[in-house]
């Protein structure tokens, strides 16, 4: 066989090779989705059967004030907010019968789907955004323009993405994949900074689409003292800065305060004309959504809170850490 032969066969073995390499690269970001997916169908599952036992024990003992005490007590004992065990009791008593619950629909759609008394509309809101395959965003979106009235009148709805605009809800996620990181059981924040700056490429690309890097450790000085931003990203579709806060403790109301004044310095310092405000990304080792929900008030369009997670959990850390 001559060189040409051989350069070609090898050519077209390269071509052959990355073919095979998207293929399972395509194969294996499907399987990640898919198992973050079977971890919401499992939340949701258990969110039902606790609203389900809560009732039943309601009904066993008669009394008009139990459900009340009750909640009082398991948020107590089991760790769970008192807001969040309503609003299981509410799930069950708005979807009875657990065949009803679509493996389609995440935790976040449903807790939209329940502040929907009446059936009929809930029922209408649950199909539409089922069938358009749409967001808990898209679902508020359609329940605050009360897309079921214009149904009933005759008008067509359907879901427009691109006449959606583009909404820091929709770029940041509710955790992060950090599962091709090697760390040590007692690592530390620093360890952990490093370690992701060695996979920075993985790093962002678990971020999602439209990042652009702009600098790591950005030095921000207010009131003669100096202070660093991890990592100042842009992203394409918001048309601004991300600056985003690593840590590696549970999410704490100083976080807040911290990642308020970075944005307030860039707002001053960095905007441009052409650019949106600054939004903030705290990312931390977990984080408390009723505490989240209070550290942030106003600001939950400026701020972000997620966690990451070093590997996708078991079933009994899943069940575990359903609050």
């Amino acid at each position: 066989m001559s060189p040409n032969n051989i350069n070609k066969i090898t050519k077209q073995g390269i071509e052959d090779y990355n073919i095979v390499l998207n293929d399972i690269k395509s194969l294996l970001n499907k399987a990640k989705a898919n198992a973050y997916k079977a971890v919401d169908n499992v939340r949701v599952q258990t969110y039902w059967q606790v609203g389900e036992r809560i009732v039943r024990e309601e009904l066993r003992q008669s009394r008009a004030d139990y459900g009340r005490s009750i909640i009082e007590q398991l948020s107590k004992d089991i760790g769970l907010s008192g807001a969040l065990i309503w609003r299981l009791v509410q799930f069950y008593k708005a979807y009875p019968i657990l065949v009803t619950v679509s493996r389609d629909l995440s935790w976040s759609h449903y807790e939209v789907l329940i502040t929907i008394k009446n059936k009929e509309e809930r029922d209408f809101y649950e199909a539409y955004i089922t069938a358009n395959k749409g967001s808990s965003r898209d679902l508020r979106k359609a329940v605050r323009e009360r897309l079921s009235d214009k149904f009933k009148k005759g008008f067509n709805v359907h879901l427009s993405p691109s006449a959606t605009k583009l909404m820091p809800n929709d770029v940041f996620k509710s955790a992060y994949n950090f599962d091709f990181l090697e760390l040590k059981k007692d690592y530390n924040e620093k360890d952990l900074k490093d370690a992701l700056l060695k996979r920075f490429e993985e790093f962002v690309k678990e971020l999602g689409n439209d990042f652009f890097v702009g600098r790591r450790e950005v030095p921000i000085l207010i009131s003669g003292n100096y202070d660093k931003v991890d990592l100042e990203l842009f992203h394409a579709g918001l048309m601004c800065y991300i600056l985003v806060e690593i840590k590696t403790e549970p999410f704490r109301h100083s976080h807040v305060s911290q990642m308020y004044s970075y944005l307030n310095w860039y707002k001053k310092n960095k905007l441009r004309k052409s650019q949106n405000m600054p939004v903030g990304l705290i990312i931390c080792k977990s984080k408390d959504e009723e505490t989240v929900h209070y550290a942030l008030g106003e600001l939950k369009r400026e701020i972000f809170v997620s966690e990451y997670k070093l590997k996708l959990p078991s079933e009994k850390e899943i069940i575990e850490g359903l609050g």
